[in-house]
């Protein structure tokens, strides 16, 4: 296994290469939901010793990037994709968890080279970016081509939060992303229609951060309504947690986590079984 890095100053994206050195022409994109490399790295180590290239990608917080989660540039995946493809890959696969897994699921509907959407306990809406006003005219978490998509707006959300969790007489994260996705429309949906290639959503019914089990079968009637050409599925866990990912992170702060960390854990593996299954399967037709 050999790596090499790309830093965004230069390349256009920020990324070590884990290059399998086996001749496989597929190359598997992994982002998360935290900045930096090192839970990418992570999960790069683990594919490329199952004997898949990754490349583990960070998409802000570094050099020359974004430093919040505001008009973030697609066009990095777009500078990926187009680097990979000069090494010898012919098919670009991407991997995300959380925020992470929405991510990849808007990269891919804006860069065709993209053939595979794995996205783990991932949003269903684009929603409004952090930051102050200033930091950039595109109001939207990302941007591509300095154009804004359409967003969800944060509005009175704090007090939104708050009166949910006076209703539900509990304090719970997922009550904040759920007001604020609720907001949501069939306009600021992710557009996963214009991925070109096999979606894989994976969700589950215990997810205490973030709404991703309706958000999928959203994304799936989306996907139904416009007789979307290309595989996907959605595969929810009856046992799991927000952290679907082999490598969970902040564990402590989940209840179901602290409940049930046997059954959590049972489906992080058998989440993973499937990963692997899936990029064993994974095929497109090269021109």
């Amino acid at each position: 296994m050999k790596k090499e890095a790309y830093k965004y100053n230069q390349y256009g994206f920020e990324a070590i290469l884990y290059d399998a050195e086996n001749g496989d022409d597929r190359l598997l994109i992994v982002i998360q939901g935290l900045k930096g490399l090192d839970l990418p790295e992570k999960y790069a180590q683990l594919f490329s010793e199952k004997g898949y290239s990754t490349l583990a990608m960070s998409y802000y917080g570094g050099e020359g990037q974004k430093k919040n989660i505001r008009a973030i540039p697609l066009e990095q995946f777009q500078a990926a994709a187009d680097e990979m493809k000069k090494r010898g890959y012919k098919r670009i696969g991407i991997y995300g968890n959380s925020k992470g897994g929405g991510m990849a699921l808007l990269a891919a509907s804006v860069v065709p080279d993209i053939s595979l959407v794995i996205a783990a306990s991932a949003f269903g809406h684009i929603m409004q970016g952090t930051g102050k006003p200033g930091d950039d005219s595109c109001m939207a978490m990302v941007s591509w081509r300095g154009e804004d998509f359409p967003y969800v707006k944060k509005g009175k959300l704090f007090s939104d939060f708050l009166k949910r969790c006076m209703k539900e007489k509990n304090i719970r994260l997922l009550y904040f992303f759920d007001e604020w996705d609720k907001k949501g429309t069939e306009e600021n949906e992710i557009p996963v229609e214009k991925i070109n290639g096999d979606i894989l959503l994976l969700t589950s019914t215990h997810d205490e951060s973030v709404p991703a089990k309706r958000d999928a079968e959203l994304l799936c009637k989306r996907l139904e309504r416009d007789n979307f050409s290309h595989n996907y599925r959605h595969i929810n866990s009856e046992i799991g947690s927000h952290n679907l990912g082999y490598f969970p992170v902040n564990n402590n702060m989940l209840p179901r986590e602290k409940k049930f960390p046997e059954e959590c854990q049972r489906a992080r593996e058998e989440t993973l079984n499937v990963i692997i299954k899936t990029l064993d399967a994974w095929k497109v037709i090269i021109d």
